[in-house]
This record gives C-alpha cells, sequence and structure tokens, in this order.
C-alpha cells in the first residue's frame, strides 16, 4: 500500500461531516500523484488495525512554507471515532 499521510487531526465538523488532516513532505504543490481521489477507498492503520474508509471529498491548503496540507472528507463510520493523530493513511490497493 502506498502511503497517503499522516494524520494530524481528526474531526468532526457540523454540516460538513468527518474530517482528518494531516500531511507527507513528498506530497508537494508540484506533484500530488500519491493521493487517493474522490469516491475512492482508503485504509488507515490504527493500534494494529485496518479501517477501510471511502473519501467523499479532497481538500488542500498550504501552510506559510508552502507545505500541502491535505483534507479528507470520509464518509460516516462507527469506526471514524477509533482513528486518532498519528494515524497513517494509506491507499486501497483492492487486497481487502
Amino acid at each position: 500500500m502506498e502511503l497517503i499521510m499522516s494524520i494530524g487531526d481528526v474531526t468532526t465538523i457540523a454540516n460538513i461531516g468527518n474530517v482528518i488532516v494531516g500531511g507527507n513532505p513528498e506530497i508537494t504543490k508540484y506533484d500530488i500523484s500519491k493521493l487517493c481521489k474522490k469516491d475512492e477507498n482508503v485504509v488507515i492503520r490504527s493500534d494494529g488495525q485496518e479501517f477501510i474508509f471511502k473519501v467523499q471529498d479532497i481538500r488542500f491548503s498550504y501552510s506559510m512554507s508552502e507545505k500541502v496540507i491535505i483534507s479528507l472528507k470520509l464518509e460516516e463510520s462507527e469506526n471514524f471515532n477509533k482513528i486518532k493523530p498519528g494515524d497513517l493513511v494509506f491507499k486501497d490497493n483492492g487486497k481487502q
């Protein structure tokens, strides 16, 4: 599986939904090829467990040093409350 990002924040935003925010120094404003696409699944590894979520939306912003900050809106799931900062997000390679 290919790493998308390390999670820096996990939150539920009113009128938006479940969102994870993080970064990966290999993803830049000039190369976002390591990212997933909208409606694809991602795998989140948390404390030895793996959870699969569908990505409903992707947003970018930039830090003052021009590092890419990635925000992924995930589908509703009872497993959302099990993920936390520091967990890793990977592209789902289809082997479930």
